[in-house]
């Protein structure tokens, strides 16, 4: 019903006059509001909340530890070890000479003088110079040289800075190693200058720790290579004295929410598990709200009453919906339909913890008391049912439809974080036409803090180790021949293959293992090793495999896969700044071809 004036005055029209009482009763017979039914306004609540925060937390190859807030949950969980490339060499030597000059500056040191500690550091510590390939250099040794010799950017860079400034990581491993000798050899015996010079490394030591994780290996990490995922799982007390473990089994978006998270009543964690201690269930807390419930309300939401104008510029009439618009149809029937529903209660939940409403009392106008519990929510975890922020519960295999944990988690993540373009990254593809999986190296670190293109990476340093090849002697005849036969051909060497293999004990499951092409450089065989830490697994320094690197089958769909590893930075919520190095997955753009083949006999065109 709307007011149409078509008369000079607005009386008539505005007053809203009933013509048809009848009418009017029958509409409210018609839409069912003659039921019976209390509609009573909420005008009172009383609600029993309870928090719980996380105490403790265990990564994949790691041991729980006790959990703090000081740092954001995805810096404990992504942070990987990075290992420290020329850029980071330089910048550590130049971060070390500054702390040299303000702690100086800071106990008034007058006889301190710069170049000279300069000098002698880039004699105590001297940045290595890259030796030009010499056509005696065993095969292994023009191999290693080539690999850096074939990055223009390294060497001019090396070039540039070698006479210039010295090596800054192996100054931090002699500081870590043998502090007073270190401290002694830069002071050069000056015992006048062992104070401002302690101070500069302890500085110095708290800079490098704060924007580098050198750990050598990855025993602590949540990363497993095999899932290509992370996996860690955290602990907080319960009220029955045992602990709720919260389990985050596949977790590699690096968007960390609540449906990361599933409440885990299967698996068993070492530190997790068990009962709560003591001083762990001291921090659960207890409280019961008494407030005014208000109207829950968006811009542009229809008025409850009719006399009231609204927004012009929201027509909810006109709003055109196909039968595949579940979303605009789900608001519109929120909006048209139970609008007026809905209330809401401020209660401030902290981060990183779990929230539970124990219990909701609303009093409405006439007195009436009602315990409200959750609507639908927390009766089943089948598909077909769902609930905003509920948790699944992982149950033993073959249990469903189970109930879903209907408690609120926030955990302790970054709302927002810079991202720096991909260091390394890697585009897993299935090839259907070899039987093969390959990786692709996509982008290469250059070691100067940015990324190269693997494509032409691979083509430099073919280009520049076939001057020092050797021609071939197979000591064939050449003769005139109408075909040729091929055993194999070769792909760009930033393929690298992973093939399918059997599951020990299994006659039908597989999983991926590494493979490498062969590469014959005089004369020899020898195996193509990835360069990049994502492919790395299992591979020492000396480009030697020390323990074969498998992949889950399932983990590569047909899709393909995109891994990423990239540094984070973000302001934490007590102003500190954190930077950690970790991975991405995220889905590939379909299967693909290598061109690879075997045992292929080709017409050979005469000149």
């Amino acid at each position: 019903m709307e007011p149409r004036p078509r008369q000079s005055e607005f009386d008539r029209v505005l007053e809203c006059g009933v013509y048809d009482a009848l009418w009017m009763l029958t509409k409210q017979w018609q839409f069912g509001e003659f039921q019976g039914e209390d509609t009573g306004s909420a005008i009172f609540a009383k609600i029993h909340m309870q928090t719980t925060p996380v105490t403790r937390i265990k990564t994949a190859n790691g041991t729980a530890q006790t959990y703090t807030d000081d740092i954001p949950l995805e810096e404990r969980i992504e942070n990987l070890p990075y290992r420290l490339d020329f850029k980071s060499t330089l910048e550590a030597s130049f971060i070390f000479l500054k702390c040299l000059d303000n702690a100086a500056a800071q106990l008034s040191v007058t006889d301190y003088d710069s170049k000279a500690y300069k000098a002698r550091l880039k004699n105590l510590f001297p940045l290595e110079n890259i030796d030009p390939v010499q056509n005696a250099d065993s095969s292994e040794t023009v191999l290693s040289k080539t690999e850096t010799l074939s990055n223009e950017n390294l060497v001019d860079t090396i070039a540039a800075s070698a006479n210039r400034y010295f090596d800054g990581f192996d100054l931090y491993e002699k500081i870590l190693s043998d502090t007073a000798t270190a401290i002694k050899d830069i002071t050069n015996n000056n015992a006048a200058h062992n104070t401002f010079v302690t101070q500069a490394v302890n500085d110095y030591i708290s800079w490098f720790e704060k924007n580098f994780n050198l750990s050598s290996d990855s025993t602590n990490t949540a990363w497993l290579p095999s899932h290509l995922e992370y996996q860690f799982a955290c602990a907080s007390p319960g009220e029955d004295g045992n602990n709720t473990i919260l389990s985050a089994n596949e977790y590699y978006s690096g968007d960390l929410d609540w449906y990361s998270f599933d409440v885990n009543k299967v698996q068993t964690f070492d530190g997790l598990s068990g009962a709560a201690e003591a001083g762990e269930m001291a921090n659960i807390t207890d409280q019961i709200l008494t407030v005014i419930p208000t109207e829950a309300k968006f811009a542009g939401a229809p008025n409850s009453r009719w006399w009231q104008f609204e927004n012009g510029s929201v027509d909810l009439g006109n709003i055109n919906a196909g039968t595949t618009d579940l979303l605009k149809l789900i608001f519109t029937e929120y909006a048209l339909l139970y609008n007026t529903d809905w209330l809401l209660v401020p209660y401030r939940v902290p981060v990183g913890t779990i929230c539970e409403i124990k219990g909701i009392v609303v009093r409405d106008v006439f007195g009436e008391q009602s315990f409200i519990e959750p609507a639908i929510q927390g009766e089943t975890d089948n598909w077909a049912k769902w609930g905003m922020f509920n948790l699944s519960t992982l149950h033993a295999d073959g249990v469903r439809d189970q109930p879903a944990d209907t408690r609120l988690f926030i955990p302790p993540a970054v709302v927002k974080n810079l991202e720096s373009e991909p260091l390394e990254e890697v585009h897993f593809i299935r090839d259907e036409m070899t039987n093969h999986v390959w990786a692709i190296e996509v982008n290469l670190s250059d070691k100067l803090g940015n990324n190269r293109d693997g494509q032409y990476a691979a083509k430099n340093f073919r280009d520049y180790l076939q001057q020092f090849d050797l021609p071939a002697t197979n000591g064939a005849q050449q003769v005139e021949v109408m075909f040729k036969y091929t055993l194999a051909n070769t792909v760009p060497e930033n393929w690298l293959p992973f093939i399918p293999v059997h599951i020990p004990n299994s006659n039908r499951d597989v999983q991926l293992q590494r493979a490498s092409m062969p590469r014959m450089f005089r004369n020899e065989f020898t195996h193509i090793r990835p360069r990049t830490q994502l492919l790395r697994v299992g591979i020492d320094d000396s480009d030697q495999q020390t323990s074969p690197y498998f992949i889950n089958e399932e983990e590569i769909p047909r899709t393909g896969v995109q891994l990423t590893a990239t540094f984070q930075r973000t302001r934490w919520y007590n102003g500190a700044v954190v930077n950690w190095y970790g991975n991405r997955k995220q889905v590939g753009r379909g299967e693909g071809s290598s061109g690879l083949y075997y045992d292929r006999i080709e017409g050979v065109k005469k000149e």
